[in-house]
Order: C-alpha cells, then structure tokens, then sequence
C-alpha cells in the first residue's frame, strides 16, 4: 500500500514537473501563426518598397520610381506563399497592380506621344486619355481583350489523381533514357506522373501544345544554342504560354515566357508607351534563355532548380536551399519549401519534354505541328501605322499584329529603329512605299487601290484631298485600276476605307459572300470590349461569316477592343 502511495506521488510529482516545464500554448507560435506573420512581414516590405517608389515619382525621377514598383512587386512574388492562397495578400499584391498602372498613366505624359490617330485628337495626352490609358493597362485581368490565360494558372490548382499518381521511380528513369534530353536531371516517379496525366485528362492540352510549338520552336532552339542553354529546355515555353506570345498570367507576366515587369527590364526588354518586349519572339525568348543561363551558373548548373528559380524566383530557391541544406530540387520537394505551383512546374516541364522527343510512343503520332513562323523585317526608323504597312503589303492590319505583338498601340515607335515583321517577300514592297512618304507621315497617310474608272479628280472629290496635291504626291502619272496611291489623309485614318467605292477595299480585294450578299456598302466600325463578330452581324444585319471573309478572319476569332473591321450592310 505504501509502495503504491509512494509510486502515485512520484508520478504525480513528474506529471507536475512536466506541465511547468512546457511553455503555454500561448507561448508556442503556431504554423498558423508564423505564416501569418510572414504575410504580414511580406506586405509591410512590399508596401516600403512601394513607398520609395513614390517618393521618387513625385521627385520626377521616373528610372528609380519603376524600380522601386516593380521591386514591390517581386517581394511578394518571391515571398514562397501561393498569392491567391491569402485574401490580404491577394488584396494587396492587387492594389499594387491597380496603383502602380495609374502611375504609368502619367508616366505616359513624360514620354513621346504618338502622331495623332484620329482628326480629334490632341498634341497632349488629356487627363481623360490618361484615365483611359490606365483602364486599358489593368494587367490583372487575363481575360481582357488581346490576351490569353497562361498554363501556369492552372497548375497551380491541379491536383493528380491516385490514379495518375501510379507511377515507379524506374518507369521515370526508362523515359529519361529513352528521350535522351541534353541536360541532366534525376529521375523522379513524378515526373512519369505527370506523363500519365497528359495521356489521359490532359491530353488536349498536350495535343494543342506540340501543334503550336511548332511555330517558335525552330526559333526558340536556335536562340537556345546560341546563348548556351540546353535546346531542350525550349519546351519550357509550352508550359510557360502554350506557345501564345499574349499570354498573361495572373501575376502580370506577359508573353511566351511570362516575364513580369521587374525581370524583363532586368535582361533587357522594352517596356514603354510603344511597345512590350516581353511579347517579342525573338528579344523575349534570348531574354529567357539568358536568365536560365544566368539561374544555371548561381546553382552550379543545376537546371532542375534553375527551372524552379525562373518559376518562383531566386529568393524562394534560395530559402529552400538555405532550410533544408540541399541544393536539390526534389529534396526541397519533399519538404514542402517551395510554392504549390513551382513544385507543378519542374516536373510538368519534364515530362514535357519527354513527350515532345518521342510523341509516337505516348501516344501523339497524329498531332502535326504547325509550319514554323516565317517573315521578311523591315528595319524602320520613324513611327509607321500599321494599317499603312498592311496595305503596303497586300495583307491585312490583324496578321500584322499577330507577327508584331509586342506593339501596343497599332503603330512603330518613335525615336529609335524597329525590326517590322512582315509576310515574307514583302519587306520590299513596303521599303519601296515608304520612300515615297515623309518620314512625319507615316503613322497617319495610308494607300488607295484604283477601281474601275476611277482617276485624280474622282479620287480627290471623294477624299476631299485637292487633285493638284493627289498628282504632286503620286509622280503626276494617271492612276490604273488596281494599282495604289498615295492618299494624304491628315490624321483621320477612317477616310480611305470610308470613301472607298462600295465593296471595295483598300486592300484591293472583295470578299466573294460579301460581294454577292447583296450589300450595299461598306462601313468602318470600331470594336468595343468583350464584342464578337456575330453581334456585330445582328447589330447591322449582316452575316458574321461575310464579315469574317470580309476583313480575312475566322468568324470565330476573338476581336480586341478599339480594333477596326469593314462591315458590309444593306443601307442606303
């Protein structure tokens, strides 16, 4: 009995040592706790950086004030915590994007306007215009008019299903010796994983994917080779964009491969009122390859946390690498250090490759690339309108933007030399017409095609343009059906295609369904947002399939808003 006395006091004598030894559970900081302490640190950071930058706008210095934006926005991005998984930081890193596009507004004013493109506008951009400009630059929106989602949105929340998840390390490491990729990476039964996942639910977007590489593929691999980077990786750019160079992601990166502001100007990318460089084919894509090079040579060719470093960015590896002492992608995996979509990505980007050197033996012998991009570039030196130099061309003002994209207001920049892309084998045609046009009027003269009967003094009382300044400009040689002329429209770049006989184009050429849908004429009208070509078709009573033919699209394409299409209609 007293034993067992003795035996319950000791007992009760540890149990009481115990409970005063342990801290309370207040005195503990939770995971909870500590993450949210981490948010919390991370906007304050965010914010000061945010801050300074606007000190330096208000002081005029506009380099440091960008710098300082855009390091505001790299804090976040780099802090190792999924954005979207917090309200607060979703919230902020949202109003940064907001304010920060407000500021590039004005911004605008300190740069070199545009001629003109329109008979109202003004020498200066009007507060209005300003507004406007920074409504049109919400990058937050991957929807907006002219751009696509980015892949990396959805990897972010895909999750693989037990099934997709049978996979074997031995599997993964028979795949990597049977696609004899040019770099080194470890095998890892994720990887094969991922491979089942775009053989079954994922099909489609595989399939879509290797059609479209094969536009930029040929490209991105010999810019790869060039900067030293293993070609392969160039299939980066599938999982990056699937190969769309106006894809956006929710975090503002832009292009083939998803640069973000801060980045891109880093490896040299234009950012301006002009122009974006980050959706440039060929800038863009020796940006990337240079920033893998650079990630590469800081992780001592490591490519697997180069690639993780391009996706979340270096601060993030460098933490993971920091508290798990490995400077290994899959070690830093299995630890749960990096961002849910950064530990998507690696092994998403290798089993794409694996696919793409073998795509007979996963499956994908019918998928047949697209034919590689080709054009001719003009070297330009003054703003030139783009609906100049598809006339100039014989093609249309849409193909030009779509081999142009990085142009953000329809035109060339001003103040420095531009490569235009243009169809091939027609670089020449439009070098000829721009030597006959004043270097100040190109971004606002256009080209006329001759139609039957028509002469000077026919052209000039339909443009309003006197006949003697029509024969001065045009050599003074009598106009022939189905050539060009030269048509000094001011500013207003509506009046050709508005006094054009009825269906003709300044092209030259008549849709057929538009020819002979018994039409009457043939109005410009300028889209809005969110507009398709089948509600412009029931606005004025016309067929979308004829509209389509008319301004050589697909009735399914989707339209920006502010773009320009020839509408035939029935009225008087």
């Amino acid at each position: 009995m007293l034993k067992s006395s003795l035996l319950s006091f000791a007992l009760f004598s540890v149990c009481l040592c115990v409970l005063f030894a342990l801290p309370t559970v207040a005195q503990v900081p939770t995971l909870t706790q500590e993450r949210n302490n981490q948010i919390q640190l991370t906007i304050e950071r965010s914010e000061e950086s945010f801050q300074k930058g606007e000190q330096f706008f208000q002081a005029g210095e506009y380099a440091q004030a960008r710098r300082n934006y855009d390091r505001a926005l790299e804090i976040i991005l780099e802090a190792g915590i999924d954005v979207r998984s917090d309200a607060r930081l979703k919230q902020h890193y949202q109003k940064l994007i907001e304010q920060i596009n407000q500021r590039q507004a004005t911004l605008t004013k300190q740069l070199p306007t545009p001629l003109p493109l329109s008979a109202q506008a003004k020498d200066e951009m009007t507060d209005a215009q300003a507004a406007q400009l920074a409504k049109q630059n919400q990058s937050t929106n991957p929807g907006q008019p002219g751009f696509s989602s980015s892949p990396l949105d959805d990897i972010a929340k895909l999750n693989l299903t037990d099934d997709e998840r049978k996979a074997t390390e031995a599997e993964a490491k028979e795949a990597l010796l049977a696609a004899k990729i040019d770099f080194g990476f470890r095998p890892n039964a994720l990887v094969q994983s991922w491979i089942n996942y775009y053989q079954g639910r994922g099909r489609t977007t595989m399939e879509r994917g290797l059609q479209r590489s094969g536009r930029y593929m040929s490209m991105a691999r010999r810019i790869f080779k060039e900067e030293g980077v293993p070609q392969d990786l160039a299939w980066l750019g599938q999982v990056e964009s699937a190969w769309s160079p106006n894809a956006r992601s929710w975090a503002a990166a832009v292009g083939l491969w998803q640069f973000i502001p801060g980045t891109a100007a880093r490896f040299g990318l234009r950012q301006d009122f002009y122009i974006d460089e980050r959706s440039s084919f060929e800038k863009a894509t020796r940006a990337s390859a240079r920033y893998l090079k650079f990630l590469a040579n800081r992780y001592a060719g490591n490519w697997e946390l180069a690639m993780a470093a391009y996706n979340s960015g270096e601060g993030n590896v460098d933490r993971a690498i920091a508290r798990s002492g490995y400077a290994d992608f899959w070690e830093i995996y299995q630890r749960g250090l990096l961002p849910n979509e950064t530990r998507n990505y690696v092994p998403n980007i290798l089993a794409t490759i694996i696919i793409a050197k073998n795509p007979q033996h996963y499956g994908f012998s019918s998928v047949k690339p697209v034919a590689p991009l080709s054009y001719d570039t003009v070297l330009v030196n003054n703003s030139v309108d783009l609906r100049l130099a598809a006339e100039a061309c014989d093609t249309n003002y849409e193909f030009l933007l779509d081999l142009n994209p990085e142009l953000k207001r329809g035109v060339t920049p001003q103040g420095f030399a531009y490569g235009l892309r243009v169809p091939p084998g027609r670089g020449k045609h439009l070098q000829n017409w721009l030597v006959r046009i004043p270097a100040d009027k190109r971004n606002s003269w256009r080209l006329m095609t001759v139609q039957n009967e028509d002469t000077f003094s026919t052209i000039a009382k339909r443009t309003g343009v006197s006949e003697s300044t029509l024969v001065a400009i045009n050599g003074g040689v009598e106009p022939k059906t189905g050539q060009k002329v030269i048509i000094p429209v001011g500013s207003n770049i509506r009046t050709v295609a508005q006094v054009a006989p009825k269906g003709s184009l300044s092209g030259g050429t008549v849709a057929p369904t538009a020819a002979g849908g018994g039409y009457t004429k043939v109005i410009v009208y300028t889209t809005k947002a969110n507009e398709t070509i089948n509600d412009i078709a029931a606005r004025y009573g016309s067929s979308a399939k004829d509209i389509a033919a008319l301004n050589r699209l697909s009735a399914s394409t989707p339209l920006r808003a502010g773009q320009t299409l020839k509408v035939p209609t029935r009225g008087k």
